[in-house]
């Protein structure tokens, strides 16, 4: 059985709401009650919640109905008809401000009535379904939003959204970073496809907030490779110590968490500054990416590395020596390049002059 609409009746004079409620009970809907205040209406609206209110707009004590009813849309979602005896344009004009679901003129037929009603209840059901509507796209743009900031630096996002592309840019000077793990392959055969995922996302979002710490850059994560870089977008001439800096604080996460975790994870890094170019990759997944022998060299350096080591090339080295102790490894041939110095980094030499 179809539910019936029940209606609050606003009508101060008695004779008139006495007869609406006859007419409204003819017409199969159902009165909640009827009031002859404002104020009445608006504690009656909270406490019925009716579908629809009829709302005269002359009322007795100090609300009229259209301040009632302004303050009923406001409070609630309750679609208002107005009945009123007055036609001068001040008036109307002051209901229709209030985005009534309609208004009826004194006297009025019974076919009146009822069309005025249903056509508000109509309006009311399909300005509701815009607004839910509405806010499902608010909703979904937000998500969208938020993975695309986790996909492509804030910067590039702006431009994307300014221009509609991202031009690439060269840098003369950048530090990569690239860090995985030692054994790996072996700690994939021994975990259970979940928890490894469980594992490494634990580890990626704390790495996350330690680059955020550092205004860093991530690039990617493949596997169980991370890898990001300083110097993208803002102006850092401590690039470099910045990314050793986090590098530094990622491994004491590790070595913090390894005190209670069954796995035992060795994680090894790879450091080199120098010039690259950067930009947008693909057209429906978007990846922003950096290209360069500067990159080949840091993914060496990384190769090269050893659990719990942080390996940095020679150009590195001459970004931070004033802010770490290094251990001297020897060089390492590099294809088209020649031969480049490696470098263990130690501790730092004076904490406070590393600027986050």
């Amino acid at each position: 059985m179809k539910k019936k609409t029940r209606i609050l009746v606003v009508e101060d004079e008695y004779i008139i709401a006495i007869d609406l409620k006859k007419i409204l009970e003819k017409l199969g809907y159902e009165v909640t009650s009827f009031v002859g205040k404002g104020e009445e209406a608006i504690k009656r609206a909270e406490e019925e919640k009716p579908d629809l209110i009829l709302m005269d707009i002359m009322l007795s004590g100090q609300l009229n109905g259209i301040q009632a009813a302004e303050l009923i849309k406001n409070k609630f979602e309750i679609p208002v008809v107005f009945l009123t005896a007055l036609v001068d344009e001040e008036t109307l004009q002051k209901a229709k401000i209030t985005e009534p679901g309609g208004y009826l003129l004194k006297p009025f037929e019974e076919k009146g009535l009822h069309s005025a009603i249903e056509l508000a209840l109509y309006k009311f059901k399909i300005e509701k379904q815009l607004k839910e509507k509405t806010r499902e796209l608010e909703l979904e743009k937000i998500n969208n939003d938020k993975l695309l900031h986790h996909i492509l630096p804030a910067d590039v996002i702006y431009e994307m959204k300014m221009s509609g592309t991202v031009n690439p840019k060269h840098y003369e000077s950048i530090s990569i970073l690239f860090t995985d793990f030692e054994g790996f392959r072996q700690i994939t055969s021994q975990l259970p496809p979940g928890e490894l995922v469980e594992e490494l996302n634990e580890i990626f979002s704390r790495f996350d907030s330690i680059i955020e710490k550092y205004r860093l850059e991530k690039l990617k994560s493949i596997g169980d490779t991370y890898m990001i870089c300083g110097g993208l977008f803002e102006e850092q001439n401590n690039h470099a110590v910045r990314v050793i800096s986090a590098a530094k604080e990622m491994m004491e996460y590790i070595s913090e968490k390894n005190k209670t975790s069954n796995v035992k994870w060795k994680l090894k890094a790879g450091i080199n500054s120098g010039p690259v170019v950067a930009g947008v990759v693909g057209t429906n997944n978007f990846t922003y990416d950096i290209w360069g022998d500067a990159v080949n060299i840091a993914s060496r350096m990384e190769n090269s590395s050893k659990g719990g080591e942080i390996n940095i090339s020679g150009s590195t080295y001459e970004l931070i020596k004033d802010y770490f102790n290094c251990e001297y490894r020897g060089k390492m041939t590099v294809k088209g390049k020649g031969e480049t110095d490696m470098y263990f980094v130690k501790e730092a030499k004076l904490k406070e002059s590393i600027v986050v």
